[in-house]
């Protein structure tokens, strides 16, 4: 039977086109981010605290110093930073400044009973061994009152909310472990998380309805990845992590053209045609402004002449070889599809016996319908908290009906 994890699991949800290449094709890739690398050298300072600290006590400066050396021992080309506003260097001191406020807030690492760190757990959700999970728990204890505690350790550089941690998936599988193994002694289990960079410690509590209920959705994803058979690719603020680019559709293009040098590069065909729209997106956009202000300017003009007809008595106005009518008209105001009083509005309305008339209701047949009824006068009492009516002119240009065509 396959073996799953939660990161197998969260591959697949976030991007199915790198599952593939991860899970299916089994690409192997060297390159690790700077804080999967940062990370790595934290676990591995914790590893040795916890798995040594019955034989011996240690200091923060020889935890900070383990990490430097952990960090210039496994440091290399594989390693990427991927912000442009921070150096390598400054993940080193991000790094060594949670290794002493961990050492701070624990040592000497005595609270309770350790019953494994970097624990490999395998274990089935449903009985039958269909669905497999397995994982590495980073450190397994056993409080002084006799409760069990799950801990992990997160470098991350975001704190999450407490009910974002109430939804991890991570713990509650781990936690459905232990309790496979030992099912007579876990009587309260905590999940608990250490988030070094912030120097916080969170916690959450499962319930057994919850974990059922995680077991249940987890099976449900499995038998998804089963049956999936198209994978494509999903971009996200994850992709600046994602060690496939190069072979992705998303990115390979980039990839394939940054290699080359300045004389081939402007002259590749995707690299011409995107600059080509580049150039027509920025003539697009010059225009838009100045039919902007034409419009703007248009507006003013209408205004003008219907002011001056109004003032004249007349309703329609001659230039050269185009003529101006203005005509009564209407302006309305009602719940658009998106706005919280629509439901009511389409209720009201309904109620008045006209909704029906209103096929495809959009401001041009709305406008008709008012009319029509005679809702400038007066508006039904239903919906007078809905609706506004206001007079309005509308002026339409034409060419000189009394001007001849020309052909």
């Amino acid at each position: 039977m396959p073996l799953y994890s939660h990161s197998l699991l969260s591959t697949f949800e976030n991007c199915r086109l790198k599952y593939k290449f991860a899970y299916i094709d089994k690409i192997k890739r060297d390159e690790d981010s700077i804080e999967s690398f940062m990370g790595k050298r934290f676990h591995e300072v914790m590893e040795k605290v916890y798995a040594e600290r019955t034989f011996r006590s240690v200091s923060a400066l020889e935890l900070k110093n383990l990490f430097s050396e952990l960090w210039d021992k496994n440091w290399g080309a594989h390693v990427f930073v991927t912000r442009t506003d921070r150096t390598p260097e400054d993940y080193r001191k991000i790094g060594l400044k949670a290794v002493e406020d961990y050492f701070n807030r624990y040592a000497p690492f005595d609270g309770g009973k350790i019953l494994g760190v970097e624990k490999r757990v395998i274990f089935d959700l449903d009985g039958t061994g269909r669905y497999t999970i397995r994982g590495y728990i980073d450190r397994l204890m056993e409080t002084t009152d006799g409760n069990y505690e799950i801990h992990d350790y997160k470098t991350s550089g975001t704190l999450p909310g407490q009910a974002e941690l109430g939804c991890d998936r991570q713990l509650a599988l781990y936690e459905i472990a232990v309790r496979q193994l030992w099912p007579d002694d876990v009587k309260n289990m905590e999940l608990v998380w250490h988030y070094v960079v912030f120097d916080k410690e969170m916690r959450s509590k499962r319930t057994p309805e919850q974990l059922r209920e995680l077991k249940e959705n987890v099976i449900a994803l499995i038998k998804e990845i089963e049956e999936t058979e198209e994978y494509p690719a999903t971009e996200s603020t994850l992709c600046r992590w994602c060690s496939y680019q190069d072979i992705c559709p998303l990115f390979a293009h980039k990839f394939r053209t940054d290699a080359l040098p300045p004389n081939k590069y402007l002259k590749e065909d995707g690299v011409a045609l995107v600059n080509q729209l580049a150039e027509l997106d920025a003539k697009k956009r010059e225009l838009k402004a100045d039919i902007a202000v034409i419009e703007e300017e248009w507006d003013a003009v209408v205004y003008a002449a219907i002011e001056l007809a109004q003032k004249t008595g007349v309703n329609r106005l001659f230039g050269s070889d185009r003529e101006l009518t203005i005509k009564d008209d209407i302006e309305i105001d009602y719940p658009k599809s998106n706005d919280e009083e629509r439901d009511d509005f389409e209720t009201a309305m309904k109620g008045l016996g006209v909704w029906d008339q209103l096929t495809g209701l959009n401001h041009n047949s709305f406008k008709s319908f008012a009319r029509k009824v005679g809702w400038l006068e007066k508006i039904p009492e239903e919906v007078q908290k809905f609706v506004t009516v206001t007079p309005a002119k509308k002026a339409t240009l034409s060419r000189r009906k009394d001007e001849p065509e020309v052909m």
